[in-house]
């Protein structure tokens, strides 16, 4: 088997990767040395230290005789340190023959393409990158010379990514490297050009495009990627209720992230049609399975796990609360894109089904002894799921939030990884940044921890083999915490499109201390936060062309408490009891809570 030359460090390339209406994606390759090198009797191995989608290049001294090497590629070691060469599910490792010639030094691998990659639905490799496979681990045995560290690279392939452009670092350890985990993902994953589910379909998905979306912006404000995504599942939607729904809230947060309504605006009318308000009886709630969580053992025995016969993968009851949280939602969403399209009359009918689906939702799904939601019409189960997803898109009347919040707090991580994105964001919505916090850094199997452990460099398509058998260890979809470090604990969010008019309102819980860049637009926003016994301090960076409304941890006293800004003296009013500054202009403030608080 003929091997290809290098095709150097850096490749730019025409979206054969996208369908024909997308804007083309260009990518990049990233030679990257080994971190370690070892010679185990005739085989070399190489650790990369993180696994990406790409090749691997082995350059010799001088050109070597003609023969055939063994090359094997993978994600996972087994138990004696060398690659595993049956590991679980799609966790992936590849042997590949590499015929050497007497006049080249340099080589690449011709890495077939495998089965599933070859439907209709699967991303396709651009030509002029050629077939990748993910790997962190090389072996090659029986190199015709000693090879070091300047021998191997790996060939690593993603779209353009400001490594700068964010960061996060805090009090505790195992968040960071949490953060690290996600952050990577975010890069390691954009091999296509488009956003995939990972490596066994790389076929991209509505919710998995959204949780990716949250990701990304908050690592690198990019939109090309997710845009060419969008547009590509428009042409090529998939099938689960909230998968729909899913694209107006893609287009609502991109316009959110950006100030611009381009999604909308050049898709305005199969937005409209993704709402699925056909569905809708009188009372103005769907008439809709919901697929509620992925794999099915995540749905918390949602309706007592009966499966709706007629949607096979999906789960009744017809009027249920999955379903109609996320149609609220997305509602929302559309009534502020057509105000962003001057589109008032538009606008106003989105408002009003919203506003009806609220009504009708706290009437039919709510459980008034138990305090709780329940699963839907003619279910007694309440499960997690009917109350974190309400939760989270404020569909939960204040004087119920507290029931709710207990019941989602004391059910610890009964989802799946894609579920994980709306129980934390119910958590922080509903001030629970302990609870929050505890399942961030968690060291239990169902955690972000785990992955690290098992040694995943990219997060997991589930919390383990346990979960689903054939999971992948690249799936974006597990990377929710890289948006809720910068959204909820850093607490940085657009208050209007492109953050013109910017939120800080830092959650810290139980960390003593954090910091972190968020990228926006207009600029990075930076905010560094610490705390001790008698004092806090709240330092931030409000970029040009900006203003900010900056929320200070932790409860307003109910005595006066000297606070300073810049080492001025400020009086501070207490706002939804919280001390809060309004609509400060950009500028580099340090801000001073001298009062002892509570986080």
């Amino acid at each position: 088997m003929a091997a290809r030359p290098s095709l150097g460090l850096l490749i730019f390339l025409l979206g054969s990767v996208l369908n024909c209406f997308a804007e083309p994606v260009p990518l990049e390759i990233t030679p990257v040395a080994p971190v370690r090198l070892e010679t185990r009797g005739n085989v070399c191995f190489a650790d990369f230290g993180q696994a990406a989608f790409g090749n691997l290049q082995i350059t010799f001294r001088e050109p070597v005789p003609a023969g055939k090497l063994t090359v094997r590629l993978g994600e996972k070691l087994n138990a004696t340190g060398a690659i595993d060469r049956q590991p679980p599910g799609s966790v992936n490792v590849r042997e590949i023959e590499l015929v050497t010639s007497a006049d080249q030094r340099v080589y690449q691998l011709t890495i077939p393409s495998k089965k599933f990659h070859l439907g209709a639905a699967s991303v396709k490799t651009p030509p002029a990158i050629g077939e990748v496979t993910p790997f962190r681990y090389a072996e090659i045995e029986n190199a015709p010379e000693a090879l070091t560290a300047a021998s191997l690279r790996q060939l690593a392939v993603h779209a353009p990514f400001a490594d700068d452009a964010s960061a996060f670092e805090c009090s505790d350890p195992t968040l960071n490297a949490v953060w690290a985990l996600c952050k990577h993902t975010m890069k390691a994953t954009t091999a296509f050009g488009i956003y995939i589910d990972g490596e066994r379909e790389r076929i991209p998905y509505e919710a998995d495009a959204y949780l990716n979306l949250l990701s990304h912006y908050a690592c690198d404000l990019d939109p090309r990627m997710a845009r060419a995504t969008f547009t590509h599942l428009l042409a090529h939607p998939t099938w689960p209720t909230e998968w729909s729904l899913h694209m107006p809230m893609m287009a609502d947060a991109d316009y959110e992230a950006t100030g611009d309504p381009v999604m909308a605006a050049d898709h305005y009318d199969a937005l409209k049609k993704k709402l699925l308000a056909n569905k809708a009886g009188p009372d103005g709630l769907l008439r809709a399975s919901a697929i509620v969580d992925w794999p099915a053992a995540e749905r918390d025995g949602y309706n007592d796990g009966v499966v709706d016969q007629r949607e096979k993968k999906q789960v009744g009851p017809e009027v249920n609360t999955v379903a109609n949280a996320f149609y609220y939602h997305a509602l929302r969403c559309m009534a502020r894109l057509a105000l962003a399209l001057q589109k008032p009359d538009d606008a106003r009918a989105f408002t009003a089904q919203a506003d009806r689906v609220y009504q009708t939702f706290n009437t039919a799904f709510f459980d008034p002894v138990r305090g709780v939601y329940t699963d839907g019409v003619g279910s007694a189960h309440a499960s997690l799921h009917a109350n974190m997803f309400p939760l989270a898109f404020g569909l939960v009347p204040p004087e119920r939030r507290p029931t709710v919040a207990d019941f989602v707090q004391s059910r610890g991580m009964a989802c799946s990884v894609y579920g994980a994105q709306y129980l934390l964001e119910g958590l922080y919505q509903a001030g629970r940044p302990d609870a929050a916090l505890r399942l961030m850094t968690s060291h239990d199997e169902r955690s972000w921890w785990h992955m690290i452990e098992l040694g995943s460099t990219m997060t997991l398509e589930a919390w383990g083999a346990k979960a689903k058998p054939n999971l992948t260890w690249n799936h974006a979809w597990g990377a929710a915490p890289a948006n809720i470090l910068t959204r909820f604990v850093l607490g940085v969010r657009p208050l209007e499109p492109g953050y013109t008019r910017l939120l800080i309102a830092p959650q810290p819980g139980m960390l003593t201390s954090l910091s972190g860049k968020v990228p926006t637009p207009l600029g990075a926003v930076l905010v560094t936060f610490s705390t001790d016994a008698h004092s806090q301090s709240l330092v931030i960076e409000v970029p040009p062309g900006a203003k900010a409304r900056v929320i200070l941890p932790g409860p307003a006293a109910t005595s006066s408490e000297r606070v300073l800004v810049n080492d001025k003296p400020v009086t501070l009013q207490p706002s939804q009891g919280a001390l809060a500054l309004d609509d400060i202009p950009a500028g580099h403030y340090v801000i001073e809570r001298l009062a002892p608080v509570r986080n």
